[in-house]
């Protein structure tokens, strides 16, 4: 008994020691992008860091509120969708000055949420200078709002930067990955890169895209230092810099459903986190509609920030009249429960998407090209039309596509013999269902659980303090170092003067040869003329 009495608390000791508890940390989490998609990837992140018994703080515009969560902050942020209510992006494709508005209007928002986030009450009691309050690591959105990195700085924590899409080129650029401008990857310059393009195709992708990069640093930026320096003061390091030393970089990337380059080493890719272990149930007349479908049925959405009943209305025609010629019912997301449709399709303003894509009797998705849409079609195994609006839809539709598992229509160039001719092609072509089957296959089969993974380079940051060792120095010289460009063009002159001074030798042993070669023949001429005339 005594024995027992003496081991107890010591089992009480180690069971605190390599519990959860004892290794907590808090962590403050900065996902302001009002874009529901986006917010249910950063939540699960939030939601398991919480499990594992760490506190989190969190400013995110689409909030739980589950009061049955302890050790779990939400600072609601959900007011910023107001200022994308009116934000239509179903029209871009025909009108590229309002893709370039919509482009410079995002550029804007970027720095409004930054104010809004950094000016918000709840955040802001959190880092004034009143308060003691000290986080174990920091981790910000990357995708609009540099500005709100200078919290790291402020509780000297280390910096994790997260995005829900691939990096663009301005991210690439400060952290040292390379830039590839014409590479395939680049998703920025949409259907203008890939393999084999002309020099002057090259050329042109080589100055948009560092034309903007250079204005991300010299205009977006600048910008985002002011805010920041509103807040924090002017005696803070540039965002620029403080983004350098990200510890670690979370994408949400399927790296098998984008097209392969070199990363540096302190990138870690995630995927699939929102797709839910049991599909959601259906409601009873979409399930019984679905469920009726003996022939199999096609699922056309746009997405949440693509409205199919903006569409143009010739666009809207060409699709209702192709749907009613199909023998397979039609299950289309459209925001206006009164539209006339063909008695073969259901409408509906939303759905349960991965409920919908799990059903047996599911034939083919119509989609936009959608990151997290893309995750779930794969996951369920559907084959895909990709018919893409704006900014990584492009690229991701055509990465489907050089999968064989998609076809990619054009919705400016769209014609109703071409949408039917694409539905029957990939519903009909067991190959397009096949080669998902395999792709699926091809994503499940990795040696970790990618929430899991995610979760363990967190900690692992926060329990060294950081991870400088992973981070790329080579941004730490100056860009034309890093490039190798100043020996280049070193290389280049050194040459070129090289050549010169090569052709100036021939150019001189040339004269001095037909010089010599001239006086010798008018030598001998005036000799030949000289003896002629004495004969």
């Amino acid at each position: 008994m005594r024995l027992i009495t003496a081991i107890s608390p010591i089992t009480i000791l180690w069971i605190l020691v390599t519990s959860n508890l004892t290794c907590s940390e808090r962590l403050l989490i900065i996902t302001p992008t009002p874009s529901y998609s986006h917010q249910i990837v950063f939540r699960v992140i939030s939601l398991a860091l919480n499990k594992r018994g760490h506190e989190i703080v969190t400013l995110t515009p689409n909030i739980l509120n589950d009061t049955g969560i302890t050790n779990y902050t939400e600072i609601d942020f959900g007011f910023i969708y107001e200022k994308i209510d009116d934000t239509d992006m179903s029209q871009t494709r025909w009108n590229l000055t309002q893709l370039a508005g919509l482009k410079t209007r995002l550029l804007t928002l970027g720095h409004n949420i930054a104010e809004d986030a950094l000016s918000h009450p709840d955040l802001v009691k959190y880092y004034t200078n009143r308060t003691d309050m000290q986080f174990d690591a920091v981790i910000a959105e990357m995708i609009m709002t540099p500005a709100i990195y200078m919290l790291a700085h402020r509780f000297n924590a280390p910096l994790i930067g997260i995005m829900s899409m691939d990096l663009q080129n301005c991210h690439r650029f400060t952290l040292g990955s390379p830039v590839l401008p014409s590479h395939s990857s680049n998703w920025e310059l949409e259907n203008l890169t890939g393999l084999n393009l002309s020099f002057w195709r090259r050329l042109i992708n080589f100055i948009n895209t560092w034309w903007s990069i250079h204005s991300w640093f010299n205009n977006f930026a600048n910008k985002q230092q002011k805010i920041a320096e509103k807040y924090f003061g002017n005696n803070i390091p540039y965002i620029t810099d403080v983004a350098k030393n990200m510890s670690l970089v979370l994408i949400n990337q399927e790296p098998l459903l984008a097209y392969a380059r070199p990363e540096i080493p302190n990138i870690v890719h995630f995927s699939g986190l929102h797709i839910t272990k049991a599909p959601p149930s259906l409601p009873k007349n979409l399930k019984a509609f679905l469920d009726s479908a003996t022939n199999g049925f096609i699922y056309m959405s746009l997405g949440s920030n693509t409205k199919s009943k903006l569409l143009p209305k010739k666009i809207l025609e060409i699709f209702a009249n192709t749907f009613a010629n199909l023998s397979y019912k039609v299950l289309w997301k459209f925001e206006n429960d009164s539209y006339h449709v063909p008695p073969n399709v259901f409408i509906s303003k939303w759905t349960p998407q991965q409920g919908v894509l799990a059903h047996p009797n599911i034939k083919l998705f119509i989609y936009q090209g959608g990151l997290q849409s893309t995750e779930e079609a794969v996951h369920y195994a559907v084959p895909l039309i990709g018919i893409p609006f704006v900014f990584d839809q492009v690229y991701q539709v055509m990465k489907m596509v050089s999968l064989g598992v998609a076809r990619y229509l054009d919705i400016v160039q769209l014609t109703g013999s071409e949408l039917y001719d694409a539905i029957i092609e990939v519903i009909d072509d067991k190959g397009y269902k096949d080669r998902m089957l395999a792709l699926r296959a091809l994503t499940k089969d990795k040696p970790y659980d990618s929430l899991e993974n995610v979760i363990w380079w967190i900690e692992f940051v926060m329990r060294h303090n950081g991870a400088p060792h992973l981070r790329f120095n080579g941004v730490d010289i100056a860009w034309y170092q890093q490039f190798d460009l100043d020996v280049i063009v070193f290389l280049t002159i050194t040459l070129f003067l090289v050549l010169c001074a090569i052709l100036a030798i021939v150019g001189w042993v040339s004269k001095k040869l037909y010089n010599t070669y001239y006086n010798d023949i008018s030598n001998h001429y005036v000799w030949f003329k000289d003896k002629t005339k004495s004969e």
